[in-house]
């Protein structure tokens, strides 16, 4: 399945890495829930429980991990980004758990122990309980029949990159999650690429930092790529060969969204002519597609199609071998 937002595609490459998961439950999680997970064992799990009409929100991650004491646990992240707490998060959780347990169930597998995880860095500080009970107007004396399980929230979104604890991975994926928000984040950009070039020596670290670079300057207007040109020229030369990396597949980039947006308006525009199709029927749709070929196909279907259902048909089908 293609993720196509930019913080839960980021996330996911971030907290995808066994390492830098393991490393936010050394740090993050309560010590008496950790002292009982093996963190040696640390296994990422495909995810696929997660329901149909959830996909295209899906920002899961879902790690199996041994007790301490013999037996299984899961740890199960759920990735908040928006700029304000939601509160029926631990609606959410409750019912990827479900799922999760319910293939377990048809499975034949014994029922395993989930660990709900939120990990937060919007604008404001976290205020909603993150007891699933408080979501529900029950008397007391009902209490008692409903779910009851709380989540674990880490709240990133007040903290400074000097509070932010952990090893380098770590503290420049939550230091970059932290910066979008952040209203100084042009007089502090400096800082936090200086931050992230510590990872340039380790493997795969330059791949990490052009990931980096490419997210932030996606997902937020107070900075611009001329001001992320100037925070590489302050790490010297190798800042300055990342720069014109950078900037050229950021030509190419363009080259390619260009070339993609004029395919979807050929194709808007050939439903339109042959089959008086409204410009916006499908104009949702065609925005989630980002495969050239994909593209070149549904151009074809436009032009040989004898009716709407018939191109709506193709392109669900396409949209069905993405997940």
């Amino acid at each position: 399945m293609s993720i196509h937002n930019p913080h839960d595609r980021f996330f996911r490459e971030s907290f995808g890495r066994p390492d830098i998961a393991r490393n936010y439950l050394e740090e993050y999680l309560p010590r008496q829930a950790r002292r009982l997970l093996d963190l040696d064992t640390l296994v990422l799990q495909d995810g696929s429980f997660i329901d149909e009409t959830m996909q295209e929100h899906q920002t899961d991650l879902l790690y199996q991990v041994q007790l301490a004491t013999g037996g299984r646990a899961y740890v199960y992240f759920l990735f908040e980004h928006k700029s304000y707490p939601d509160p029926l998060v631990g609606l959410q959780l409750l019912r990827y758990m479900a799922r999760f347990w319910q293939r377990q169930a048809k499975k034949g597998d014994e029922l395993q122990s989930v660990i709900p995880l939120v990990i937060y860095h919007g604008e404001k500080a976290w205020r909603t309980p993150t007891e699933f009970l408080a979501l529900l107007d029950a008397p007391e004396e009902l209490r008692p029949y409903q779910p009851d399980f709380c989540y674990h929230l880490s709240d990133f979104s007040h903290l400074s990159d000097e509070e932010i604890r952990g090893q380098v991975w770590l503290r420049v994926s939550l230091s970059v999650l932290r910066a979008i928000f952040n209203p100084h984040l042009r007089e502090e950009l400096g800082e936090l690429v200086a931050l992230m070039f510590q990872l340039s020596e380790q493997r795969t670290g330059v791949e990490y930092i052009r990931t980096i670079l490419y997210y932030l300057s996606g997902v937020t207007e107070k900075i611009g790529r001329e001001d992320l040109q100037q925070a590489l020229l302050q790490q010297g030369e190798q800042g300055k060969r990342l720069m014109k990396t950078i900037a050229q597949e950021f030509i190419q980039q363009g080259l390619q969204q260009g070339m993609e947006a004029a395919m979807r308006q050929n194709i808007m525009e050939l439903l339109q002519l042959r089959l008086d199709v409204p410009e916006t029927m499908f104009q949702k749709q065609l925005s989630r597609i980002n495969n050239v070929d994909d593209l070149r196909l549904l151009v074809r279907r436009a032009a040989t199609v004898e009716y709407a259902e018939q191109f709506a048909q193709a392109l669900a089908a396409l949209q069905t071998s993405e997940v």
